[in-house]
């Protein structure tokens, strides 16, 4: 009986450190998810394996042949235990810390590479290659109406020519209105595009929390 206590007694304690280990290891585990799972089997292995061990202990207090000794394989293994519900708290606060940090690395990520902002940075790059045109199609009206200036003055023989010039500055100004109301209704997009963005990326991070508060629960359920 003295060696198969002693045996035991150096199976707790190895197993003790080996959970403990696990523990840090959850603590500095950054995911993925898979990793964490992982470490949580070894963690409710080791957890299970204290355990028995503990019950081995209070099996041999009661086949103790002395009261003096059946008192003190008792009082190990309510110190043991106590060690066991201690490893336990540790094991569920790790797995806390290490959702928490897997849920704001995976939102990082997730709002990092949207859709969303793809979309509103493709809008904003046409928004900006419109105003280019425009101001192009400015430089061009600026430098029309500087000629038909100079035109103006010069004699009757160059009437028609001005008459054309005229009816040619009405068909660019009409473009620029063209383009003017374009870019009004470039504009509107890009704030309807804002608003539904705002309003995605809250939808996605609800519906991600959601799902990692299912995946956590359904963790502790089986864990605990």
């Amino acid at each position: 009986m003295i060696k198969e206590l002693s045996t035991v007694r150096e199976c707790i304690v190895n197993t003790n450190v080996t959970l403990k280990s696990i523990i840090q290891d959850i603590y500095s585990c950054d995911g993925p998810i898979e990793s964490l799972t992982q470490l949580n089997a070894d963690g409710r292995n080791q957890i299970n394996v204290f355990r028995n061990l503990i019950e081995n202990l209070e099996l041999y207090a009661r086949e103790a042949e002395s009261q003096q000794e059946r008192s003190e394989v008792l009082e190990e293994a309510r110190n043991q235990r106590e060690y066991l519900t201690s490893n336990i708290a540790s094991f569920r606060k790790a797995n806390v810390e290490c959702m928490a940090r897997i849920h704001k690395k995976s939102s990082e990520q997730l709002l990092g590479t949207s859709k969303e902002e793809q979309v509103r940075h493709k809008l904003k790059m046409d928004k900006e290659n419109l105003l280019k045109q425009s101001s192009t199609v400015t430089n061009q009206l600026l430098s029309v109406s500087r000629q038909l200036a100079s035109t103006s003055q010069q004699s009757l023989d160059t009437l028609e020519t001005l008459l054309k010039s005229s009816s040619t500055v009405s068909n660019i100004s009409s473009e620029i209105k063209n383009a003017k109301g374009a870019l009004t209704q470039s504009e509107k997009l890009l704030n309807k595009y804002g608003q539904r963005e705002t309003t995605d990326k809250i939808i996605i991070m609800f519906a991600f929390a959601f799902f990692l508060c299912v995946i956590a629960y359904i963790i502790q359920k089986r864990l605990f």
